[in-house]
């Protein structure tokens, strides 16, 4: 029983150091998307090449690492190491919690360009990254809230049964009240920028729908941190 177990330890070890690899990959197409609108952004004609190629680099990045990773899911041997040290589920259900309260921290870049995108359209003076980037920002918050309602798997049965507990159904629940309060409250003072200034009111939107997203994301893991103890 302990060779088995050591062997599990070696095989997981080696999942998770792919599986890290391959995300670190999607991070880096990741990383490449805004730095590519930027180098096209210079106006430079030699740098709008190399700003296209720099796109479709991040995107095939991207492509490669979930097609890569997902050769490296959790598998048997995970779950023989993680009932060792205390149990699967605690554990699947922790790290979901986290990568929900880290998303809006990595997104804020992206967000915040798309806040100035929506400003520059508003404004009659839009070009296509602005386009580009007023549209990703909304995705970013939509797959958000996606993830706390528990829809980004419709198809792994394996981990619905591992996410949809009584006390994580009610996280879920808690969370999305939260994601119908902020809204309420942020479009008062959203009519009231709009009265102002109209293009003011277009650009605070991709924030708005952020914050609601983002808001929802941490009640998620406040409740679950508060839930293990931590």
């Amino acid at each position: 029983m302990g060779d088995e177990l050591e062997k599990a330890k070696v095989n997981e070890r080696h999942r998770a150091r792919r599986l890290w690899m391959a995300a670190g990959l999607g991070g880096l197409g990741v990383a490449a998307l805004p730095c590519a609108v930027l180098l096209w952004n210079t106006g430079w004609p030699v740098c709008q090449p190399l700003a296209v190629m720099l796109a479709v680099a991040g995107i095939g990045a991207v492509g490669v690492s979930f097609a890569w990773g997902g050769r490296y899911l959790p598998n048997g041997d995970t779950i023989r190491v993680e009932n060792a040290r205390g149990g699967y589920r605690d554990m699947v259900q922790k790290k979901r919690a986290v990568s929900m309260a880290l998303m809006p921290v990595t997104s804020l870049y992206l967000v915040y360009r798309g806040t100035l995108g929506a400003w520059s359209i508003a404004n009659g003076q839009g070009d296509q990254a602005d386009w580009s980037m007023a549209a990703l920002s909304p995705i970013i918050s939509v797959l958000l809230l996606v993830m706390v309602a528990g829809l980004d798997n419709p198809g792994d049965k394996k981990m619905k049964r591992l996410l949809e507990d009584e006390l994580t159904l009610s996280f879920r629940r808690d969370a999305l009240n939260a994601a119908l309060g902020v809204p309420m409250v942020g479009l008062l003072g959203v009519f009231a920028l709009g009265l102002w200034r109209p293009e003011a009111a277009v650009a605070a939107l991709p924030g708005l729908m952020f914050v609601t997203a983002s808001a929802s994301a941490l009640r998620y893991w406040q409740l679950d941190r508060r839930a293990s103890g931590g």
